[in-house]
């Protein structure tokens, strides 16, 4: 691509990074959407649908804000300022959460539907790395998986880079055998053995009923089990009682392919199962659902072995040094309850720990709060209300659930702004709307991919202009922080001295790698890459688990508050399975037979984003519904009906 006679490099050298979807593909035609928001506006009038606005500069916009949160701050606590976590993650991931720590807040309202509880759930069974290094679409050593479980993952559509749909087919033409689990029949499961139709939210069911067989016949790694395992006992004494009969009755999967699927798992060396969002961060079991299915394929004898899940070898240092942003999170003040109870700082002040406020993820010392749970705050009062909601690239309308209690979370809210490239439903219920610019018209971010080849760094490359007055989130960012005083901890309020620091050890600056439009790659010396070991270092593995060993019965959590505070963590999988199931609510599914599961991402969008992209609307006009065709019929229901 060339912009004005500057080249642009389309990819990174790093395999698999030519292979963009679709979504990936078109996302820069919505630059020039007629729809796009091109002032900061106040609004005049009252909240809601047809809510009238005035035009405003950035200068009023940013004072009004900061003047707003600073007053909140001394009158209420800085508690109640609260960001909720949108599409422009990497930027309220480092620059957004520095803000909030700075201003006192933990209150980062992160979505809870989306890898950090699947992240949470294999710290606390193998201590860090999971069953294929947490990539549930780029798994580690595909290539010598004998057989490869793809469970509540959905590669083909749920991401830009489509190198693990790939991959995924080209183990199963090398000889793998390839099982999928997940309730829907779509192309990439057309091509499994072995489909299992799972009803929706049940999965924990069913890793249950293969733990029942694996165990009770004998299938397991005694030698694992016997070195690297606590709890064991525990767990085969639980699973006892949950018999394929009992998780069929559930699952909706025959009890007989429970158990066939269940050797075949056991029996192939090695055995890879792939996971994703559909089991572990949107259903009601998630967090126990990971932590069985970590058990399946550890106690198989898979854990660390090449094409068996979790990378034996471990990650590879990169070859250029890239410094993190940091997030200032020991900025935040300790209370007395935090102090008492041995919590991070700043724990006592969530107002929806999405984790158990003792809890601190490996790695990273930020707090959580609930997205949806932050907004209830507001309505309810418990533990304290929000007083102040940044949307900052997302549309709580419609990304969250119950939008009627959303609703009166914003007309109630003392102070909402929202930040966006769109003028979405939620906006009209804002005090302040920002126009926001595209990562493709500004050039403020950079970007690292490590691979065994070496490491790649770049600046995120400036297509055009953004229109108007919009401006990048970390242009946001830095305005506000200087406006409300914390602009020594903000580089001055220099976008370009933070990337600067973040360079430092790179030898460039921000400016230097932007006049590189291929970017900077450094070759690893192929010496230094280690084969995988046959023989995982399972000490170094689980080092950081109580008894340096793989929690069957999970010391981590058991007997631990919950995030609610008000009971404590099982040790072992504990089933609820949905809150309306047919087989957990029968009364209420005879009435209501059928059940019904949303699909969040497919080739040609993303929940609402990119639907007013033409080229891909063209393809996908009008909301659809799935349905077997023999329920579909026995409604009067036919192809293209309304």
């Amino acid at each position: 691509m060339v912009v004005e006679g500057c080249p642009i490099a389309a990819n990174n050298g790093v395999p698999g990074s030519r292979s963009l979807c679709a979504k990936g593909q078109m996302a820069p035609r919505s630059l020039d959407s007629s729809q796009r928001l091109l002032y900061p506006q106040r609004r005049i009038g009252p909240k809601g649908p047809g809510a009238r606005f005035e035009r405003i500069g950035w200068d009023e916009a940013i004072e009004q804000i900061a003047s707003t949160l600073m007053e909140q701050k001394e009158k209420y606590g800085p508690e109640t300022f609260g960001i909720l976590s949108p599409q422009a993650y990497p930027v309220l991931s480092t620059i957004g959460r520095r803000f909030l720590n700075l201003h006192g807040s933990p209150n980062y309202l992160h979505s809870a539907i989306c890898f950090y509880q699947r992240q949470a759930s294999c710290n606390t069974v193998v201590g860090g790395p999971s069953i294929f290094s947490n990539n549930s679409t780029i798994p580690a050593h595909m290539e010598k998986s004998e057989l490869i479980v793809c469970w509540g993952a959905n590669p083909e559509n749920a991401t830009v880079n489509q190198g693990g749909a790939r991959k995924r087919l080209a183990a199963k033409r090398a000889g793998a055998k390839l099982i999928d689990i997940r309730p829907m029949r779509d192309p990439l499961a057309a091509h499994a053995d072995i489909w299992l139709p799972v009803r929706p939210g049940t999965d924990l069911a069913l890793a249950l009923g293969f733990l029942n067989v694996i165990i009770g016949e004998g299938l397991y790694d005694r030698a694992f089990v016997r070195d690297w395992c606590t709890g064991f006992g525990e767990l085969a004494e639980h699973v006892r009682q949950h018999t394929p009969e009992w998780a069929a009755e559930r699952c909706g999967i025959p009890a007989q392919q429970i158990r066939e699927v269940a050797r075949m798992i056991a029996a192939a060396k090695p055995c890879g199962i792939i996971y994703g969002n559909g089991v572990g961060d949107q259903a009601r079991d998630g967090h126990w659902t990971i932590c069985a299915i970590q058990l399946v394929g550890a106690i198989c004898g898979n854990l660390g072995k090449p094409g068996g899940g979790a990378d034996g070898a471990g990650p590879l240092p990169p070859t250029i040094p890239l410094r993190r942003i940091p997030i200032a999170a020991e900025r935040l003040q300790p209370s007395e309850e935090d102090i008492a109870n041995g919590w991070p700082a700043g724990a006592s002040k969530l107002v929806a720990p999405e984790f158990p406020r003792w809890y601190v993820k490996p790695g990273s010392p930020a707090l959580c709060s609930g997205y949806f749970q932050g907004l209830r705050s507001i309505v309810t009062g418990e533990p304290f209300p929000l007083r102040s909601v940044f949307a900052q690239c997302t549309n709580p309308l419609s990304a969250t659930r119950q939008p009627s209690l959303v609703r009166e979370a914003l007309e109630k809210v003392d102070f909402f702004f929202a930040m966006d490239m769109f003028h979405n439903p939620s906006c009209d219920y804002a005090d302040i709307v920002l126009p926001a610019a595209s990562h493709y018209e500004c050039s403020h971010q950079v970007g690292m991919v490590n691979s065994p080849r070496g490491t790649f760094v770049g600046m995120c490359s400036k297509l055009q202009d953004p229109p108007g007055e919009a401006l990048s989130d970390w242009e946001l960012y830095f305005r506000l922080a200087v406006a409300c005083g914390y602009g020594d901890d903000f580089w001055g309020g220099s976008i370009e001295a933070c990337l600067d620091e973040q360079l430092r050890d790179t030898g460039y600056t921000a400016q230097q790698l932007r006049e590189m439009p291929d970017g900077l790659f450094v070759p690893r010396d192929p010496a230094s890459v280690k084969a995988p070991p046959s023989q995982p270092d399972y000490g170094r593995m689980f080092a950081g688990l109580p008894e340096g060993k793989l929690q069957c019965a999970n010391l981590v959590v058991g007997g631990k508050p919950n995030a609610r505070g008000d009971g404590l963590l099982p040790a072992l999988p504990v089933y609820r399975g949905p809150a309306e199931g047919l087989a957990e609510t029968p009364e209420l599914a005879r009435e209501y037979p059928l059940v019904f599961s949303d699909v969040h991402a497919h080739k040609l969008a993303n929940h609402s984003y990119y639907n007013d992209i033409a080229e891909l609307r063209r393809h996908d006009p009008q909301p659809w519904v799935r349905m077997n065709p023999a329920t579909a019929a026995s409604h009067g229901i036919s192809e293209g009906d309304w």
